[in-house]
């Protein structure tokens, strides 16, 4: 292979959970990557960071992490509301850009964000790894081979702790929804993305969203803040196969089931589920086709994971992001597109602009 990618990392503090338990050591496994800078919003917990890392520089602004000779690709890994302000310092230094989803706070942002990228010509990949997951490739194939024949009916449903009337202050702009990272953004972003890759846009839908929690307890600190976001999320509708569909997110659910997603067909069913949303792995899959008697567990072929060996056991974690680096590699070099991409976070912002518009008019939204 060629030279290593060298990746910095904005956000990548010791401080980010999630920059530090899913992109550092997906990058630190992957042959095809170098970390060689680390970025936050001060330069001493960039230098700590990237020494605790074994990354070569700190920086405390994008731009400049951006435009150093020895970063090739420049990751975002922060609050969703410094997202647009990130990118748009790095677009003017011309390199390849993965951004964390959401895209933008709101469309508006993820579409002039997008066009930095296109007019700029610049290969970009966005967070939604759970396209990467080995299972929903997985299932998908099999709806494509015919395993379950005609679908008739899709249903996801989704219970999580979280989100709901608790908080630690580090999460505590989750609840806020001038941020633009939520239940709805961010925890059914993932899972309706998974779910329309795996079975086909939605061609018809109508939504209820409703708050059953009015205001948040932040946790260490014992303040109370008003809550202005959601955490019931109802969706039905019909997509473009003709298949009906269901999707129920819900947080604040003190006994949660985690994800069950159930897909009828004319010839068989497929069920998928995990303990919490579906971008984190431990996915098992069961399913039973014409000539099945019962469910049974379904085991995803090994062919469907392409991860060094240190990753093979990992339940999801960091081997569906790795998965993502992977393929944005492989896009940088042939010049392709088969990560996901600012295109694709376009369509989902859009997607969930469909959900809030329906519920907050009672109309149903035609696509």
């Amino acid at each position: 292979m060629g030279r290593k990618i060298r990746t910095g990392i904005i956000g990548g503090s010791i401080n980010n959970g999630w920059a530090r338990g899913t992109h550092i050591p997906a990058l630190q496994q992957l042959e095809e990557y170098e970390l060689t800078a680390v970025g936050t919003s001060r330069m001493e917990s960039a230098r700590q960071s990237a020494e605790a890392f074994g990354a070569a520089h700190a920086f405390d602004r994008a731009a400049d992490l951006a435009g150093h000779p020895d970063v090739d690709l420049a990751v975002v890994s922060i609050n969703v509301k410094e997202h647009h302000a990130a990118v748009r310092a790095i677009v003017p230094a011309g390199k390849p850009i993965y951004c964390e989803w959401p895209l933008g706070s709101n469309t508006a942002e993820a579409l002039e964000m997008r066009q930095w990228v296109t007019e700029s010509g610049i290969p970009n990949a966005i967070g939604l790894q759970a396209r990467q997951a080995p299972a929903v490739n997985y299932v998908k194939d099999l709806l494509k081979q015919g395993f379950v024949g005609k679908v008739l009916s899709a249903k996801l449903n989704l219970s999580i702790e979280g989100m709901g009337g608790e908080s630690d202050k580090a999460n505590s702009y989750l609840f806020d929804r001038e941020v633009g990272g939520n239940l709805l953004t961010i925890v059914t972003g993932h899972n309706l993305d998974a779910f329309t890759y795996m079975l086909g846009e939605f061609k018809e839908l109508s939504a209820v969203t409703a708050q059953q929690f009015a205001e948040v307890r932040i946790t260490d600190t014992n303040e109370r803040m008003t809550k202005t976001t959601d955490d019931q999320i109802l969706i039905n509708g019909l997509l473009e196969s003709g298949a009906a569909a269901q999707v129920h997110v819900q947080g604040g659910v003190k006994h949660g089931t985690g994800l069950t997603i159930e897909i009828f067909g004319d010839q068989g069913t497929l069920v998928l589920s995990a303990p919490a949303t579906i971008q984190f792995g431990s996915h098992r899959l069961r399913g039973a086709g014409a000539s099945d008697a019962e469910l049974r567990d379904l085991d995803v072929p090994a062919s469907y994971v392409d991860v060094p060996d240190s990753l093979q056991s990992d339940s999801g974690f960091v081997l569906n992001v790795a998965h993502a680096y992977r393929k944005f590699a492989a896009d940088i070099a042939e010049g392709t597109s088969t990560a996901p991409n600012f295109d694709e976070a376009v369509k989902l912002h859009q997607l969930l602009d469909a959900v809030e518009e329906s519920a907050r008019t009672g109309n149903r939204h035609v696509f």
